[in-house]
């Protein structure tokens, strides 16, 4: 089992009563990683500001730790791909924290915060603790470190939640069912991040300006472009610009059938509404058969004398 890591802060939890969206701060960032925010690519260096929606990209190797003023914390792990937004912004009750793949870590703060994220296989609702997460494609896994938590299984419609405790390991594996055990799976335990594995104290640096890397390519975001509906949706107004882009134009039609919602953007005039049908007028009906003219007869004795 994993030391506990009791750090500050987190973007995707926040008490569930109504609390104000808060921002986050980077307070350790091991390696390299990058923030996609709207049109921009940032680089994620310690001190700059997480916003909601904000798109985390880490590299190999890399370890990231941000912080909020609830006392809540996440930790992103090598090769993760995570959106960030607080659970007060839900919509229809589902978590505004998204993991799309790699490793999270989750740490909830003050008596009161209830932390919660999605995958593209899964939830993990109300975790009052810690909780270490793996999502690959097709695969996931969940350890509950300390506390409590429900998941809940995507892949089946109107699945019931499945309550966790301290210790408890879950993991799913393509189309199999879900499987609760006392302990973490060794090939968990074996890839699972160092940093996860200890105890970091909270950090205080100072803030800094996110420094700008340029505009990102197709295939920095490819995978937020066609990750499922409700989330691929969002990038199409976000980044309609970008069909500006001759290289990006050209990813984003060859394999438009994997985000089809471009399609307006991309052909606009195939989506204009048609104007409506004027009326033929009516023919003339033709007359049958030959048109005889009536030719004058000549009249006798008319001439001049």
């Amino acid at each position: 089992m994993f030391r506990s890591a009791i750090a500050a802060a987190l973007l995707g939890c926040a008490p569930w009563a109504g609390a104000a969206e808060a921002s986050g701060i980077a307070t350790i960032v091991e390696g390299k990683a990058v923030v996609i925010r709207a049109l921009s690519k940032l680089d994620a260096a310690v001190g700059i500001r997480l916003l909601a929606d904000d798109l985390v990209h880490t590299g190999k190797d890399t370890f990231m730790r941000i912080e909020y003023d609830d006392g809540t914390s996440v930790h992103v792990g090598p090769e993760t791909l995570l959106q960030l937004n607080p659970p007060s912004r839900r919509k229809s009750e589902r978590p505004g924290l998204y993991l799309l793949s790699g490793w999270l870590k989750l740490i909830s703060g003050k008596a009161g915060t209830r932390c919660s994220f999605r995958s593209p296989q899964f939830d993990v609702l109300e975790l009052s603790g810690a909780v270490a997460t793996r999502v690959e494609a097709g695969s996931g896994a969940v350890f509950v470190e300390q506390g409590t938590a429900r998941w809940v299984d995507r892949r089946v419609r109107g699945a019931p939640p499945v309550s966790l405790k301290s210790g408890d390991y879950l993991s799913i594996r393509q189309d199999d069912a879900a499987s609760v055990q006392g302990r973490p799976a060794q090939d968990f335990l074996s890839s699972v991040p160092r940093a996860f594995r200890d105890t970091l104290p909270p950090g205080h640096p100072p803030a800094v300006a996110a420094k700008s890397l340029g505009a990102f390519s197709y295939s920095e975001v490819e995978s937020w472009v066609n990750a499922e509906p409700p989330i691929r949706r969002q990038f199409v107004r976000l980044w309609r610009a970008k069909a500006d882009d001759e290289a990006f134009r050209a990813s984003l039609e060859g394999s438009l059938s994997l985000h089809p919602e471009w399609g307006p953007v991309l052909y606009p005039e195939l989506y204009e509404p048609k104007p409506p049908q004027q009326a033929t007028p009516s023919a003339v009906t033709p007359v049958a058969g030959p048109v005889t003219v009536p030719v004058p007869e000549p009249q006798i004795g008319a001439g001049p004398h």
